[in-house]
């Protein structure tokens, strides 16, 4: 195009020189060699600024200048206005606008834009919906968009002429989605699976997911024990679990002592999260941990007696042992046996009992044996005695349990000679009073003569 318009102004100047070049026909060749160069630059020169039109104003130029609005949040749907502008020096009809969604962000309802008119260097504004899907990670995403156009223009001899692009003009529209952290306790394990009041080191395992579209970090989680649970040792109510990505979950793993007299039933532990998005913003989060504690038998000494009442060195001596089931869970074979003690003076014959099944709140008798030494010194003697039971195999409960208890028996005599025959001191203690009176009768009895 430029080329034929110099073309054509270098051909009207030659013709408007030619007659002035033939006038002055008395000048040197010289002079007109160099007249003539001159006007043809100057022409030249002035045409360029009045005629010659930039290359992208000689078509027309469809583009999108704004967008707006362009922050989204997963879930999201908007209305999002274009401005569109004819960058160009004709006119643009029959403009259409295709939007290509993509699997996080898409255009809801029409996918394509209509404008009739846009005349040269002029903007309209186009409306669509933009829908971003739940649990679109956070990010910059780009919705393609593809143009199409005729231009609309005058020629010279034909007129006014309608005629489509030659090929279309392609373009992307961006948007910022920015999600949150949301953090959720999923599942719960324990090792040993069955909790029983009075284990101990046992392991919580605590599922910690992030279910929200930004990511986590520095995630940290601390059991809030109570008295029903105790950390197992220093720092096992902590667990650092650090970068937590959307969609992903860790586990937090806790050791903690389950107390001696806890009731059986699910007990709700409170655990505190922490965690900071990507921009170091701090969180905090209270939720809960849900811990089945089972049933268990508890075996107590209920009372105990023996016969005789009052032991004495070398006695020989029957122990009465009641046990209950203060427990929540039926004792299978209850038995007692003695434990063996270096300090007490006691022989056994008969070392363990049999019991049988005690149900919860119900007793059942053991009955010991043994001989008391007979050096035995009069004090106060600490038995001790071992229960053992299993648990309810109903119930799936195949574990033994064991107790270890405390009687208290008191030695009330000493032995005082190799005799240990009742009524042995009284006997002494007659025939000593017999002598005393014999002895004082008889000296009675020889004062009287001596008058």
């Amino acid at each position: 195009m430029v080329t034929f318009i110099f073309i054509y102004i270098s051909h009207l100047l030659l013709s408007s020189i030619m007659p002035q070049i033939e006038i002055q026909k008395k000048k040197s060749d010289m002079q007109k060699k160099l007249f003539v160069v001159g006007a043809i630059c100057i022409y030249i020169f002035a045409f360029s600024f009045a005629f010659v039109m930039p290359v992208g104003g000689a078509f027309s130029s469809v583009i999108i200048t704004d967008v707006k609005p362009t922050e989204f949040h997963p879930g999201e749907t908007k209305e999002v206005v274009l401005t569109v502008k004819n960058n160009g020096g004709r006119d643009a009809r029959d403009v259409r606008l295709i939007f290509e969604g993509t699997e996080n962000v898409s255009v809801i309802g029409s996918t394509v834009g209509q404008i009739n008119t846009l005349n040269s260097w002029c903007s309209k504004e186009v409306k669509i919906k933009v829908h971003v899907a739940e649990g679109t990670p956070n990010g910059v995403y780009s919705i393609p968009v593809m143009c199409l156009w005729n231009e609309y223009y005058f020629d010279p001899t034909k007129g006014y002429e309608s005629k489509p692009r030659q090929w279309p003009a392609y373009f992307d529209i961006s948007f910022n989605v920015r999600g949150s952290v949301v953090i959720n306790v999923g599942n719960v394990y324990t090792e040993p699976t069955h909790i029983r009041p009075g284990d101990e080191d046992v392991r919580v395992i605590v599922y910690i997911e992030n279910s929200g579209e930004a990511d986590a970090k520095d995630v940290e989680a601390k059991l809030i024990c109570n008295e029903q649970f105790e950390p197992s040792w220093s720092g096992t109510d902590r667990a650092y679990v650090g970068r937590l990505s959307s969609g992903y979950a860790a586990k937090a793993i806790f050791h903690v002592d389950v107390a001696d007299n806890v009731d059986a039933g699910t007990y709700s532990i409170p655990l505190v999260i922490r965690f900071k998005d990507t921009e170091n913003v701090e969180y905090r989060g209270v939720m809960s941990v849900d811990v089945l504690v089972e049933r268990k038998p508890e075996l107590e000494i209920a009372s105990f007696y023996t016969e005789p009442t009052n032991i004495s060195a070398g006695d020989h001596v029957i122990l009465h042992v009641r046990v209950r089931n203060v427990g929540s869970e039926e004792g299978e074979s209850v038995s007692v046996r003695i434990t063996g003690e270096a300090d007490v003076p006691f022989d056994y014959a008969v070392t363990s009992d049999h019991v049988g099944n005690l149900k919860v709140n119900e007793t059942g008798d053991a009955i010991l044996e043994f001989d008391v030494d007979k050096d035995a010194t009069k004090k106060k003697y600490q038995q001790g005695l071992e229960i053992r039971c299993v648990g309810d195999r109903d119930l799936g409960d195949d574990n033994v349990y064991t107790f270890d208890k405390q009687i208290q028996m008191q030695v009330t005599s000493s032995s005082s000679g190799n005799s240990s025959i009742p009524g042995f001191e009284a006997l002494v203690s007659f025939i000593a009073l017999l002598l005393v009176f014999f002895f004082i009768a008889r000296r009675k009895k020889s004062n009287c003569r001596n008058r």
